[in-house]
């Protein structure tokens, strides 16, 4: 198999993301026509939940669907994850045999109009409701506590939307969200467990509103049987860095990223029955530099675990 580190990071090198879900060519002086990635598709969709309106960029498998349609696994923060998440799908998928079940479609949330990321309109999404939203430790003070109506325009208007489009099957579906939208992943198990099958939470903002979902979590103790959880983290997230200011070294430790991914994962592991949950900590990895690897491991973890299910 090729070094997928490697690969993904000369793809994303070699390559500027579009809103649309294009990668621009240049050559010399001369701009071309945008270019699209082969397999995908984009659509904007609006939301009356939320007041939004939401880039949603799909790519659709090589390979056949399954009599009972293509597992879904929708990404959050998509203009910025969606290339990534392709490469890291196709590169896994590409020398699969036949007869294992089909790869992923994958649905990337993002917004019209943004480079990589819409900062005010993410963290209003992502963050949980709270009865106390004025001291959240967001550094761009964005409006805040957007979740239940972003799930609602999950559930209500995106997910009919794909599978009026693409051949699905509802009962296997994942969300995967990294930092607001690792937090928000979380929420989403904690408070809508039976939304998806598989949650992936990639350096959740666990601090936020001074822990208020870690607290909530680490309280969680019903079953939720048939749910997967992975959630990872950067091994350098809360160390500081050489030649970083102190106050934001006392940040980074504050904001004890690694540790408060652990608590979570071993209070869920220890006390919610019929959840399974896997923690991974990728040494050498910061807060940005972990979403590649930590891709690779969740579009691992979920081809295998269709492998054991026998892709049903």
């Amino acid at each position: 198999m090729p070094d997928l580190r490697s690969l993904g990071l000369t793809f994303l090198s070699g390559c500027l993301l579009l809103g649309s879900g294009a990668l621009l060519a240049g050559t010399g002086n001369r701009t071309d026509a945008p270019a699209t990635l082969p397999g995908t598709q984009a659509f904007v969709l609006a939301s009356p939940e939320t007041g939004r309106d939401y880039l949603i960029q799909v790519a659709v498998p090589r390979r056949q669907p399954p009599a009972e349609g293509y597992p879904v696994l929708y990404v959050l923060d998509g203009n910025a994850r969606f290339a990534l998440t392709l490469a890291a799908r196709d590169t896994l998928f590409s020398g699969s045999p036949a007869d294992l079940p089909s790869p992923w479609l994958i649905v990337a949330i993002g917004y019209p109009g943004a480079d990589r990321f819409d900062t005010d309109a993410r963290a209003e999404d992502y963050t949980p409701p709270a009865q106390r939203l004025d001291d959240t430790g967001d550094p761009n003070n964005s409006p805040q506590g957007g979740a239940e109506r972003f799930l609602a325009f999950l559930e209500a208007r995106l997910k009919p939307a794909i599978a009026d489009r693409f051949p699905i099957d509802a009962r296997r579906s994942a969300l995967l969200g990294h930092s607001y939208g690792g937090l928000f992943t979380l929420y989403t198990l904690l408070e809508h467990p039976s939304a998806f099958r598989d949650y992936i939470a990639i350096s959740p903002s666990l601090w936020w509103n001074r822990g208020y979902l870690l607290e909530r979590l680490t309280r969680l103790d019903r079953n939720l049987a048939g749910r997967r959880l992975l959630i990872g983290v950067g091994g350098e997230e809360q160390s500081p860095r050489p030649g970083e200011p102190p106050e934001k070294s006392r940040r980074r430790q504050a904001n004890a990223m690694v540790d408060n991914a652990r608590a979570a994962a071993d209070h869920l592991r220890r006390n919610v029955p019929g959840l399974s949950v896997q923690f991974i900590c990728f040494p050498g990895e910061d807060h940005g530099t972990v979403v590649w690897p930590a891709m690779r491991a969740a579009l691992t973890r979920l081809h295998d675990g269709e492998v054991m299910a026998g892709g049903v």
